[in-house]
């Protein structure tokens, strides 16, 4: 028993207790809401509440195998087709920074995509629940990921709709007219080319103070570019790239 518990348990230790993560400053106001709260060079996030069975899930997800990708993703054509759930999840300490920050800011819509196998999903949906309010948009058009995220949300909460579809065809059927994107995860192709416009749909739906993430921006150097290109927009009053992957920001 003891060490069933030690291999749940290690992945989490090593990749989180005691870490802070890195925050560098491209644009910084005093007056943006994520220069207010997260002060400093460090951010040291709150322990998500739900970490130990988001952490069990994912070794439990990792252990079904190598999943086949999308096909519309053109690695799906090459001849590395398949991924194991590993190689894409969210790392534990990152997604104690967003159950973090949906604790702080307490949105009431969150969008993510792509959903991957739900764990960077999980650690949102575990800040909305803890919060009483909010609900969770996650698209993931990869129909066998999407069937394998569905059943790791549900051990969170049902504050969650998961969409078997691509973020730009179906954000409109399912965000009202009169919602707003107040936390936005751009998780899917990561390339300029797809990363840009999606970025775009999301600063038409979102508003003052909405926070959008972009991960993988060490991906290649076409992400780098796009990165310091979105890090110095205008139209954000802040942003940051937090620890080593993840690029974040604040709209003005």
């Amino acid at each position: 028993m003891l060490s069933t518990i030690k291999k749940i348990l290690r992945p989490y230790l090593i990749n989180y207790v005691g870490k802070k993560i890195p925050l560098t400053w491209e644009l910084k106001d005093p007056s943006a809401w994520i220069c207010k709260n997260w002060e400093g060079e460090f951010l040291n996030p709150t322990i998500c509440p739900d970490s130990v069975l988001i952490e069990k899930t994912a070794i439990a997800t990792n252990e079904q195998g190598s999943q086949p990708l999308w096909q519309g993703y053109d690695e799906s054509k090459k001849g590395n087709a398949q991924r194991k759930p590993d190689t894409v999840r969210t790392q534990p300490f990152m997604g104690n920074a967003f159950c973090h920050l949906v604790q702080s800011k307490k949105p009431k819509v969150v969008v993510e995509f792509g959903t991957a196998f739900g764990i960077s999903g999980m650690y949102f949906l575990s800040g909305i629940k803890k919060n009483n309010q909010g609900r969770l948009l996650t698209f993931e058009p990869n129909e066998i990921w999407a069937n394998i995220a569905d059943e790791n949300l549900k051990k969170i909460g049902p504050q969650y709709l998961l969409i078997k579809g691509t973020f730009e065809d179906n954000i409109d059927r399912v965000l009202g007219p009169e919602e707003k994107i107040d936390i936005a995860f751009i998780d899917a192709i990561h390339t300029s080319e797809f990363v840009l416009p999606q970025m775009e749909i999301v600063l038409k739906k979102a508003q003052s103070g909405s926070i959008i993430l972009f991960d993988d921006i060490n991906f290649s150097s076409d992400m780098l570019n796009c990165w310091k290109k979105i890090a110095h927009d205008p139209r954000f009053i802040a942003t940051a790239t937090l620890g080593e992957r993840v690029g974040i920001a604040e709209v003005k």
